[in-house]
């Protein structure tokens, strides 16, 4: 559920700020909303500081070295690490700009430019020019051409002539003001050396510090809020105020510490009209791993509208155990995640790996139903192994059970958001809209069922259907459009008809599955093809099937990540409503480096 809240104005005296937020962050549950946009050289200071953190940690992830914390300042450590980062930075431009120098003067060979001056002082009129072997330019009376190199693309030459030649459309180089080539080499080599050293410190800066930085990190963002909440108080000559939100829960916690400080508070209800409210979710323990989901999306559904964090678990572990279905991978997964569970403590990776560990059994067990191990062909699986027959049996029939699957569990999810918005619904003809619409959706099931499962046509439409689809558009017409909403009104005929393409979508499930299980199947015939060649070839045949089994994986994964989650937050959610528009709960708190 999402925790109701409370909006809450806390007054105090002007020059009790700083102690106002400090109890504040110590209690650790007011969500801070700024009267006044905060501003403050303390703020300043602090932002920048968060931007060098920011860079020095995301150049120390880069480098991926092995940690070795040890106790370390990290405030000292960002600053090393900023300027070994600034001054790596200026080593790579003076780098490049060397390398380019010395690029220019590479086809040139070794040469004293105060002679190539001299020359000229004598009357000689010298140009460097460079051009395509095929297009040296026309040479007046009197010039001459000195080749110097060439290459297939491009002749590097001297015109030397006793006349002027700056009139002439000469294909000029620019050369550096130093022509020192061994000079640059020189300054090349020290260049790299240095670069190598400021790569070295910042690698035993990131190996022993990196965790204390990121530690530091949430100690960093503790310190802007509290700047932020303090310096954004809308302030008076004598009285000052924090307006923000708790939860409905810790009201009478606030109250208290507001009655002990000497403070003055008052509470009320959310407006209607308050966009600004956060969103707490109270997840019941055993399914706190749909927080998983909502923080790896980056989703969360707003103040006033649903929490479907359980629906949206259940859901999209079985659309995982569909799309990639083989249970050959859901047991190699099972096993990890079970390994892994069992070595670590942590709530949060525990939480994650309880998620994996059931989209994991949710693929061994669509996979076990649908016999398919690896791609390996059903007869050859012990019968235990080989499923059940109106999943595994061969030839169309098992696709056609897919597919009904598929589309069942389409009406299924999106009738159950409408059933749900009805049972929530405080006027009767909203409720009825819904349900309404909940019909239309099982009529589109059975469109669907007898159009692509059992090939038939329109014209062979059941009364079970029709019945449906009569009822259920009635039920909208009457309950579910605001007949005063011009916009709503014109949209409708395209709502039937997106109602139809929702449950149609649904054979994503059984598409991405099946192309799953010939990746695999693929790739386990070439892998016989190999052997059969010779036996010789056994270790490229392993390497062949690890490979792509490996491949499949990861394209099942991406297929998880694509139509898994879309399918729970477009279809889904658009028949619930949800427009997952909520902003998170942070309240103000406290935390110290240890």
């Amino acid at each position: 559920m999402i925790e109701p809240m409370k909006k809450v104005t806390i007054a105090c005296l002007a020059d009790e700020r700083q102690r106002t937020v400090a109890a504040m962050q110590r209690l650790g549950s007011l969500h801070v909303l700024p009267c006044v946009p905060p501003a403050s050289d303390e703020l300043d200071a602090l932002l920048r500081q968060q931007e060098q953190l920011n860079r020095v940690l995301a150049a120390c992830k880069s480098l991926k070295v092995e940690l070795d914390p040890t106790d370390t300042d990290p405030e000292r450590a960002v600053q090393d690490a900023n300027r070994v980062i600034a001054e790596g930075k200026r080593i790579d431009e003076d780098l490049a700009l060397a390398r380019k120098a010395y690029a220019q003067l590479e086809p040139w060979g070794s040469f004293n430019k105060e002679e190539l001056d001299a020359m000229r002082q004598q009357g000689l009129h010298i140009a460097l020019c460079a051009a395509a072997p095929t297009r040296l330019p026309e040479l007046p009376d009197g010039a001459v051409i000195h080749m110097v190199s060439k290459t297939p693309a491009m002749a590097y030459f001297a015109i030397i002539s006793l006349t002027p030649l700056d009139d002439l459309n000469l294909p000029r180089v620019t050369l550096p003001d130093n022509t020192d080539r061994l000079a640059w080499e020189q300054k090349i080599h020290e260049l790299v050396q240095d670069q190598q050293a400021q790569d070295q410190q910042l690698r035993n800066i990131a190996a022993h510090a990196t965790a204390a930085i990121e530690a530091f990190s949430n100690v960093l963002q503790e310190r802007i809020a509290f700047a932020k909440a303090r310096d954004g108080m809308n302030s008076g000559d004598t009285l000052a105020f924090i307006n923000g939100y708790v939860p409905e829960k810790r009201l009478d916690e606030l109250r208290t510490s507001v009655r002990q400080q000497g403070w003055a508070i008052r509470y009320e209800d959310i407006p209607e009209d308050d966009n600004d409210v956060p969103t707490l979710l109270n997840i019941p323990p055993r399914f706190s791993m749909a927080k998983v989901i909502f923080d790896f999306v980056g989703i969360l559904p707003g103040y006033r509208e649903t929490d479907v964090s359980i629906a949206m678990l259940v859901f999209l572990s079985l659309f995982c155990g569909m799309l990639v279905g083989d249970a050959g991978y859901g047991l190699f997964f099972t096993i990890i995640m079970l390994v892994l569970r069992a070595k670590n403590t942590d709530a949060k990776k525990r939480d994650t790996l309880n998620l994996l560990l059931i989209m994991s059994l949710c693929i061994l067990g669509f996979g076990w139903l649908s016999g398919n191990w690896f791609a390996i062909p059903n007869d050859k699986l012990p019968r235990i192994l080989s499923g059940i027959a109106w999943l595994s049996e061969g030839g169309e029939a098992a696709s056609n059970h897919v597919k009904l699957l598929c589309f069942f569990l389409g009406a299924f999810h999106m009738s159950l958001a409408r059933a749900w918005r009805a049972y929530l619904s405080t006027k009767i003809r909203d409720a009825f809209g819904h349900i309404g619409w909940g019909l239309f959706l099982w009529a589109n099931f059975l469109v669907t069922k007898l159009l692509i499962v059992d090939g038939g046509s329109v014209s062979e439409l059941g009364v079970t259907a029709k019945a449906l689809y009569v009822v259920g558009f009635l039920l909208i017409l009457c309950c579910g459009v605001n007949w005063r909403d011009m916009g709503a009104v014109i949209y409708m005929p395209f709502s039937f008809i997106n109602s139809f393409v929702d449950v149609l979508s649904y054979i994503r499930l059984f598409a991405v599955g099946m192309s799953s299980f010939y990746i695999a199947d693929s790739f386990n015939n070439m892998t016989a093809s190999l052997y059969r060649l010779s036996p010789w070839l056994i270790p490229a045949a392993l390497l062949v099937l690890a490979g792509g089994h490996l491949l499949n994986i990861a394209l099942a994964g991406m297929g998880v990540l694509v139509h898994g989650i879309r399918l729970n937050t477009l279809e889904f959610s658009g028949h619930m409503d949800l427009t997952w528009s909520g902003k998170p709960y942070r309240p103000l708190s406290k935390q110290d480096l240890s």
